[in-house]
């Protein structure tokens, strides 16, 4: 008679699944950003996974983040850049503020992949997509990290 509780898997298959499920996720890792002065509210979380390719994904997302032209002084745009141990500053692009036509929904999100190993993510609010270095106007600044 088997007990009530028995598992009808065996006990390797179980020990197999956990440890791709713990593979798959050990991959990435997850960035901490301090408090922004410039925008006390927003709340950015990361994540940096390395593809199989050798490339790195790279994931931002930001709540309760302001539009631009609120900052003091206004700016037009958000561009995310990443901090590498071999080429410096890299600028990864801009991450865009979902707002909608009658009110900012204060959610912003940005996603790309980069042959760049980042250790560090940093947000500026700039004028111009244009701009080769990031300017002084520094929103977010990761902590430095070191990836799995």
């Amino acid at each position: 008679m088997k007990p009530a509780f028995a598992l009808d898997v065996p006990v390797w298959k179980f020990i197999v699944f956990t440890l791709l499920i713990a593979g798959f996720t050990a991959c990435s890792t997850k960035i901490t950003f301090p408090v922004s002065r410039v925008v006390p509210a927003a709340h950015p979380e990361a994540k940096v996974t390395k593809a199989k390719d050798g490339t790195y994904e790279v994931a931002l997302n930001v709540s309760h983040l302001a539009l631009p032209e609120r900052l003091s002084p206004p700016k037009k745009h958000y561009l995310v850049w990443i901090d590498t141990p071999e080429q410096g500053v890299k600028k990864l692009g801009e991450i865009a503020n979902n707002s909608g036509i009658f009110s900012n929904r204060g959610k912003a999100s940005f996603e790309t992949s980069t042959s760049f190993r980042p250790n560090l993510i940093l947000v500026t609010a700039e004028n111009s997509l244009e701009v080769a270095y990031p300017g002084t106007h520094v929103v977010f600044k990761s902590r430095p990290f070191e990836l799995r």
